[in-house]
């Protein structure tokens, strides 16, 4: 979302009615209801698509303050301190999490490194100041300069922060290695995983909602009684019409705002079929090169898939297979089926299709294992002529692959599958 200048919101001309409702717009099919109290076990779904509105934390405070100040440390130890060493022979290379990222550096691999530096270390870095700038003065009642903007942010950042991902591409990437050389994990291992684990447990335990609340109290904004309201999904303000239609933008978080989001389906359509174009290059090339004692090969996604089955990996190749080809021709055939839907207007099936559309949006992230997994091995596999490896241009195509059906599922407005159903009842 881009901010808005200060100067086209003002109390005056945007909020001439706001109230604080117990109301919640559904971020799925955009139906208002009502909230009602819940435990710290429970948690509140949508009457019509059941998609999750707000879950219970209870005491919440206190453990996501001290999770994020761990977080804030761990994150340090663990990019600084020695993260996995490698022995072949009596060599040895012991490498960084963001070592991965210099050796692409190094390479000229301009965009693989840009991928990979910020998902793995900007954007969560920026989630844990935005843990701090947040919880910490909220526990002392004290507001600081562009809350707001800290806390838009922190959601739009959440899908794009990949630590998790990246752990799982260190698993995948040691049993590869396992044949062919001692593998020690350092202490900037076991730091990064109390990371990943610590991070989750934040996310659990914080309640946005609360902090909404803090930063603007009201959440209901009208110009008149009786007009139709819209969700902001950031903020998850209700907005009137007749306000969107004259400013475009949230009162409660200053975020772009629009009843539907604009061109919706032009959007997912061209960035699904540009993924599709360069998913076909990133599984027939090689995305890695690798020489041993001269010997030059190369891997294919499939090929190192099929080399983990015959090695009787046959977990760690499910884990593989899964990710980087069921994950990414998944999404492409539910987008595909969820775009065409809309476009014909199809009124069956909708609470399905609505979890299509939340189960695309939560595994997309996980096909970038094989993108971090090539990471690690051009960090670590550098001991000349006994065994080398180097990236292949596919491994880019597969990277931008993910990052066009996430963007794809981001940009369908998945409210449109809803319209069809409310055009019949209207009729």
């Amino acid at each position: 979302m881009r901010s808005l200048p200060q100067q086209v919101i003002s109390p005056a001309a945007v909020q001439p009615e706001t109230e604080k409702h117990d109301l919640l717009l559904c971020r799925d099919c955009g139906k208002l209801q009502a909230i009602a109290p819940i435990s710290a076990k429970q948690e509140l779904r949508c009457s019509q698509c059941n998609s999750v509105l707000h879950r219970g934390v209870g005491e919440w405070l206190q453990v996501a303050c001290a999770l994020a100040i761990t977080a804030a440390v761990l994150f340090v130890c663990s990019v600084s301190l020695p993260f996995i060493t490698l022995e072949v022979g009596p060599q040895s290379q012991t490498a960084t999490i963001l070592d991965g990222f210099w050796a692409l550096m190094e390479r000229q691999q301009w965009v693989l490194a840009g991928l990979v530096i910020t998902t793995v270390f900007v954007f969560p870095l920026f989630e844990i100041f935005a843990f701090l700038y947040l919880l910490i003065p909220y526990s002392f009642n004290r507001h600081l300069p562009q809350q707001h903007l800290i806390l838009r942010w922190l959601r739009q950042v959440q899908s794009w922060s990949m630590l998790e991902v990246f752990m799982l591409s260190v698993l995948v990437a040691s049993v590869k290695l396992a044949d062919m050389a001692v593998l020690r994990m350092e202490i900037g291992f076991y730091m990064f995983t109390a990371l990943v684990m610590v991070l989750i447990l934040a996310w659990i335990k914080m309640d946005r909602s609360k902090l909404w609340t803090w930063i603007q109290p009201h959440n209901y904004f009208i110009a008149h009684d009786g007009e139709q309201v819209y969700d902001c999904r950031v903020c998850h303000a209700m907005v009137g019409e007749s306000l969107i239609d004259r400013h475009n933008a949230c009162p409660r978080c200053l975020s772009v705002l629009h009843k539907r989001i604009p061109k919706s389906l032009e959007k997912s359509t061209a960035f699904l079929i540009a993924a599709v174009l360069l998913y076909i290059p990133s599984n027939v090339l090689p995305i890695m090169t690798y020489a041993t004692l001269g010997d030059v090969a190369t891997d294919t996604i499939l090929s190192g898939v099929i080399e983990l089955v015959a090695a009787g990996l046959w977990g760690i190749a499910l884990v593989v297979f899964t990710a980087s080809i069921v994950v990414p021709i998944a999404k492409i055939l539910i987008l595909a089926y969820l775009i065409l839907s809309v476009k014909v207007g199809m009124k069956r099936g909708i609470k399905h299709r609505a979890w299509l559309y939340r189960f695309i949006e939560f595994v997309g992230r996980w096909s970038m294992v094989d993108v971090y997994v090539v990471t690690m091995l051009v960090a670590l596999v550098q001991f000349g002529f006994v065994y080398t490896v180097e990236p292949e241009g596919a491994i880019i195509a597969f990277g931008v692959v993910v990052v066009l059906t996430m963007i794809a599922a981001e940009s369908f407005d998945p409210r449109l599958l809803w319209d069809a159903l409310d055009e019949s009842s209207s009729e």
